[in-house]
């Protein structure tokens, strides 16, 4: 079972995730680690790995009775680690080390590290999005010099800048009601056999916006470019008609067409294929469009996000998401 386990870890995005997000309430995340049960272990580094979507700690520890018992601890992506300061050299081969997090629903010698205290005392995150829960407040832009800070202060105009997801929008938002079809089709899902994820396949639209990687909008004239950190997704917004219109038509990102109202860019996207809307497995039809309202704040360091996703197939109602994102001067997308 762990080398499944470790083997679906190695492709999927769902420890990038934010596990208390929006409407997408259901993340792999949740299939693989019990995150009602948080548990400590502590024991010496033995290997560690350092690579997207994940870092990969192998800790052996005393287990009682003269046994030692080996444990593979899986954390966050290292370009999010990096991002809040926490990088490769804090632990060698031979570090003593306590990690908090969350135990393996597949394996009894795996778990999910959220956060980690060094032998030198300091208490770091492991997980960026569950550290708070165990006592770490992270700070986004510690990486960035004071001259990428000076440059991205001045390349920045409007929405045309890379933006730092932020956290779950202030106001609440309903949780979806589903078709009996579709929740007929939910009880069939099997995370551990049918996630995408295993094929080391991105998802579609909607689902591809709820991730915790940086994002950049860039200007092309009649088209406006949104780039995802994340899998390395392009996304073309059409804002007029023309032959490139056809762009993406018919893939799991869809037909995109934005328009501007004041400071918010609403984008409505449709033509997509896609299997599902969530990640509980529950189906998508080729009827789901969705709607974005991209709204920048008046001081432009903060970029709403609000989506209406309607599909007849799969929801009762239309469905809400909402988040923000934050601007951090200086941030750049990486290759992931």
């Amino acid at each position: 079972m762990g080398s499944t386990i470790r083997g679906k870890l190695n492709c999927t995005v769902a420890l990038g995730l934010a596990v208390c997000g929006p409407a997408t309430a259901h993340h792999s995340v949740g299939a693989f680690f019990d995150t009602s049960a948080p548990m400590v272990i502590e024991g010496t580094v033995i290997a560690a790995s350092w690579r997207n979507p994940h870092a990969l700690l192998t800790i052996e520890r005393d287990g009682g009775n003269g046994v030692v018992e080996i444990w593979h601890v899986e954390s966050g992506g290292p370009t999010l680690l990096r991002r809040v300061g926490v990088n490769p050299d804090i632990v060698d081969p031979g570090d003593f080390v306590r990690i908090s997090g969350y135990p393996s629903r597949v394996d009894s010698r795996e778990m999910l590290g959220a956060a980690i205290e060094l032998s030198d005392g300091r208490s770091l995150p492991m997980f960026p999005t569950l550290a708070a829960r165990f006592g770490i407040q992270v700070r986004l832009g510690v990486h960035i010099t004071g001259q990428a800070a000076e440059a991205g202060e001045r390349a920045a105009s409007g929405i045309y800048r890379v933006w730092t997801y932020g956290r779950v929008s202030d106001r609440p938002v309903a949780d979806a009601v589903y078709t009996p079809r579709a929740l007929a089709r939910q009880q069939e899902y099997d995370p551990l056999v049918d996630d995408p994820a295993l094929r080391c396949e991105a998802q579609g639209m909607p689902l591809i916006m709820d991730n915790p990687f940086p994002i950049r909008f860039s200007d092309h004239g009649d088209t406006i470019v949104l780039e995802l950190e994340i899998w390395d997704i392009v996304r073309t917004i059409q804002l007029t008609d023309g032959a490139s219109a056809v762009a993406h038509r018919g893939t799991p990102l869809g037909y995109s067409r934005g328009r501007w109202e004041g400071d918010t860019l609403i984008v409505a996207t449709s033509d997509i294929d896609s299997l599902y809307i969530d990640d509980a497995g529950t189906p998508q039809s080729d009827l789901v469009e969705v709607v974005e309202r991209f709204t920048l704040s008046e001081d432009q360091r903060r970029l709403d996000y609000e989506a209406v996703v309607t599909d007849p197939e799969t929801l009762l109602e239309p469905m809400a998401l909402a988040w923000h994102w934050d601007w951090v001067p200086g941030e750049a997308l990486q290759s992931y």
